[in-house]
């Protein structure tokens, strides 16, 4: 009896601390953002962003399978704002919106080149990070040569949501191509909360904009206009400084340690560029150095690959073809990265954050030396980079058909 009163006893009190659903969201009553754009608003001061969000259809989305794939609505709709603030500039774009904006599922952040050269980056994730909507893990990219308002508006084949599809662009060209890196919001965050310098990739539109906003564009086997992943911008002081493009680019990407797949093409005789090794493993290391209370860097790069293309007729059989192969692809990444040592010094940003390691290796010189770092030291810093590459495997075959 006494156990049996202490079960009712433990019920009641349970009942109490349940919460329930008191704040639950219906589906129906959301409009979920997939992507949101910033730009520079206008010339009025008061008047600093034009925010851009791009909302979900569901209804097409949901029903577009059944149609047979017919088109019949747009999958998505964007709504624009001006604000003295990002928040601001969201509120306003509310009511234009049937249903309230839900911001958990957003995919992709895009910020328009002209924001990034003359205002900056600095200011923009702070509403982020406070509103507890927002998560901190999709990509940040940089719309080079126009808005993202104009990006966002832009229609893509193969995939309905175009948030999507930049998104899936972005990781193929990471995992296989190598040239830029996905950089996450929290990363860049943490990045500007240190004072450090930033590298962004950069997403660019081909062809005519105003066609892109067309159903016409996604209804044609060639569309007229498409969104590319091109470019790595580099940031001083939250300001975008300079465009790194293909081998620069890469160049960076070896250095940070973030390459993961790529092809590099080497020549052969009278060929140029007529072989291609596929990289599949590569890995960076960075070490500083003090010598004569200066920092020196060393990088050492180790690549290993194999052949996939050959045009030229070369007996792969022999050792020596295969070392050679091997230097000249030593040679190429060195130049790739040195490339793209050579962009950041001039642009005197140190965006491969070598300060950390000479921070690690002699924290007080880098004390003496911290605020003199980008401008006048980094500039004037050796840099050794040592490269050590490896051809595993030549295929299937290792004599070429081709014939001299």
């Amino acid at each position: 009896m006494k156990h049996k009163r202490f079960v009712i006893l433990f019920i009641i009190v349970s009942t109490v601390f349940l919460s329930g659903c008191w704040d639950r969201q219906e589906l129906q009553d959301l409009d979920i953002v997939s992507a949101i754009g910033i730009d520079k608003g206008g010339n009025n001061s008061e008047n600093r962003y034009l925010v851009t969000v791009q909302v979900i259809n569901e209804g097409q989305i949901a029903t577009a399978g059944g149609q047979g794939g017919k088109v019949l609505a747009a999958p998505v709709t964007t709504y624009s704002s001006i604000g003295s603030t990002v928040e601001e500039a969201i509120q306003k774009i509310m009511p234009k919106s049937p249903q309230e904006l839900f911001f958990p599922h957003v995919q992709l952040m895009v910020i328009g080149e002209e924001l990034a050269r003359k205002k900056g980056i600095q200011d923009l994730f702070d509403f982020i990070e406070r509103d507890s909507q927002f998560r901190t893990l999709f990509p940040i990219l940089v719309v080079r040569n126009n808005t993202a308002k104009t990006l966002l508006q832009i229609t893509t084949p193969l995939e309905d949501v175009p948030s999507a599809k930049i998104v899936g662009g972005l990781e193929s060209t990471t995992k296989i191509w190598g040239k830029y890196g996905s950089t996450r919001a929290d990363q860049v965050i943490q990045q500007l909360e240190r004072g450090e310098t930033a590298n962004l990739t950069g997403v660019q539109i081909t062809g005519d904009p105003e066609k892109g906003n067309k159903f016409t564009n996604v209804q044609e086997i060639s569309p007229k206009t498409a969104i590319e992943i091109r470019g790595l911008a580099i940031f001083k002081n939250g300001k975008l400084k300079k465009w790194l493009d293909e081998d620069a680019a890469r160049g960076a990407i070896w250095i940070n340690n973030e390459l993961k797949k790529t092809v590099i093409d080497l020549s052969c005789e009278k060929v140029k560029k007529g072989i291609a090794v596929e990289v599949m493993r590569a890995k960076t290391k960075i070490r500083a150095e003090i010598k004569n209370q200066k920092p020196v860097i060393q990088i050492t790069v180790k690549s290993e690959g194999h052949l996939s293309e050959v045009h030229c007729p070369i007996d792969l059989s022999k050792h020596t073809s295969i070392e050679k192969l091997e230097n000249q692809m030593e040679k190429e990444i060195k130049e790739e990265v040195m490339m793209a040592v050579k962009e950041a010094k001039k642009q005197k940003t140190d965006i491969f954050r070598f300060s950390e390691y000479i921070n690690r290796e002699n924290p007080k010189l880098w004390k003496e030396i911290k605020k003199k770092w980008n401008n006048e030291i980094f500039p004037e810093t050796k840099i050794n980079v040592n490269v050590k590459a490896f051809i595993r495997r030549s295929g299937l075959r290792t004599k070429s058909y081709i014939k001299k």
